[in-house]
């Protein structure tokens, strides 16, 4: 895992948040929010605040290791962050399948995270 995990996460964030080959305003707000929220040296905030520039490709790194839990609690926010803009591009239904393959979660939990944050199908 990188030295700071919370900077591999907002990457992946980033990912979806570019799957659908734009950032929208919402997006760019509600990643400039966590980013700024963020308990992270100034170099790590300047890393990830660049992941805004453009598309950052998907790379799940070493989330899989991390408890259920957390690989829960980053798919669901994926999931929310995918809708931001209220709306759900098929490239970001394609970025959310990559990353529960890449967090190891099955497709239940998955769809389950999902159904509760009112996902489209």
């Amino acid at each position: 895992m990188a030295d700071n995990p919370f900077l591999e996460v907002i990457r992946v964030w980033a990912g979806l948040a570019w799957a659908d080959g734009r950032l929208a305003v919402q997006e760019a707000q509600a990643m400039r929010k966590l980013i700024g929220m963020a308990d992270m040296p100034d170099a790590d905030r300047d890393a990830a605040l660049s992941y805004l520039d453009g598309p950052v490709p998907f790379d799940a790194g070493s989330l899989a290791t991390l408890d259920r839990s957390a690989r829960e609690g980053i798919y669901r926010a994926a999931v929310r962050l995918a809708m931001v803009d209220r709306e759900f591009a098929p490239d970001e239904r394609t970025f959310l399948d990559r990353l529960r393959d890449g967090l190891a979660l099955d497709v239940e939990t998955a769809a389950s995270i999902e159904a509760a944050e009112r996902l489209p199908s």
